[in-house]
């Protein structure tokens, strides 16, 4: 397992920022990044994940039905 810092941010469409509406910094100690953000959303009907990469490290999106989109920016420490 390693440990990351991971960057939760949240977006709401009704709002029309481009800002996230909340943040969250979390210390996580973790098997797979991705697996933990599928697992955040196994009840949610309709989810697509998006992957990328910035600096090097994980990039997860979960984008939900109603425009609600998750973003998960995770740091190896």
């Amino acid at each position: 397992m390693k440990t990351y810092e991971v960057i939760h941010e949240e977006y709401v469409p009704c709002t029309g920022e481009l800002r996230p509406d909340r943040r969250e910094i979390l210390e996580l100690k973790l098997e797979s990044p991705s697996m933990y953000v599928q697992d955040q959303y196994r009840r949610e009907r309709s989810v697509e994940f998006l992957a990328t990469e910035r600096d090097g490290s994980p990039v997860i999106e979960a984008r939900l039905e109603g425009g609600r989109k998750h973003r998960y920016i995770f740091s190896e420490i």
